[in-house]
């Protein structure tokens, strides 16, 4: 049968990036406890494309993902990489798989249980260079306004807010999730009792936060932690028709 993605390509363009995106996967990842969760995975993986040739084969990008990932993990995504950079004689791999993360949870006062999930992902490449890997999670809190509350003779505008942090190194996803929530003015819940409400809109009021602090809040307990990170805020206002948004990234010296 003729193969057409290896004929040759007079224009001999380079490609910097060929793959497949959006592929949904049942997949494992490991828990900080050590059980494993099922969830669904995203995938996008791709190569750079040097060669002289017309195509890729796009067959093979899944062939890999179903050959390695049925569990997610830096030894099985680096295997992975691996693989399909020598299939396909490519000098750069990169695979990114995105999943809901579900963390334990229990009301504050009531403390019933509770799944909270939140938004992760792994990014991996291999090349030349090596191996690197970046983790990100999204995790969902509640902010509220010291501004609004000083300057009020009752309430303060208040908000959800999500913050976005990409990491290198060997930190959970749980760890980070608890970073994040001991830096907001309260974690969100997806059960809130009554008992429950009233302590999280009163502990919230005690601990105002604008996004510029939890974004310092944050970035303060991450430091020591992980060679390079970057942090995010995005805050959803309640009482304007734009959000509020502050960055903090840790360089690597």
């Amino acid at each position: 049968m003729r193969d057409v993605q290896s004929e040759r390509d007079p224009r001999n363009i380079p490609l910097d990036h060929v793959g497949i995106e959006d592929l949904r996967l049942p997949i494992k990842v490991k828990e900080k406890n050590g059980t494993v969760q099922s969830t669904v995975g995203v995938f996008s993986i791709g190569v750079d494309f040097p060669h002289s040739y017309r195509g890729t084969h796009m067959s093979r990008f899944v062939e890999v993902l179903y050959r390695h990932l049925e569990e997610v993990s830096e030894a099985r995504l680096k295997s992975a990489l691996d693989d399909i950079r020598e299939r396909l004689q490519a000098n750069k791999s990169e695979i990114t798989v995105t999943f809901p993360f579900a963390v334990p949870k229990k009301t504050p006062v009531t403390k019933l249980d509770t799944l909270m999930y939140v938004d992760a992902s792994f990014c991996g490449e291999l090349s030349e260079k090596g191996f690197s890997l970046c983790t990100t999670a999204i995790v969902p809190v509640h902010i509220l306004c010291p501004c609004s509350r000083d300057i009020s003779e009752f309430g303060a505008h208040n908000q959800r807010a999500d913050v976005t942090v990409s990491w290198k190194g060997n930190l959970w996803i749980e760890d980070v999730v608890d970073i994040v929530e001991a830096s907001a003015s309260q974690p969100l819940y997806p059960l809130l009792k009554r008992p429950d409400e009233k302590f999280v809109t009163e502990r919230a009021y005690l601990n105002p936060r604008f996004v510029e602090d939890l974004v310092k809040e944050v970035y303060v307990r991450m430091e020591p932690l992980a060679p390079w990170f970057k942090v995010k805020v995005v805050s959803y206002e309640s009482i304007h028709p734009h959000n509020a948004v502050a960055v903090k990234e840790k360089r690597v010296p």
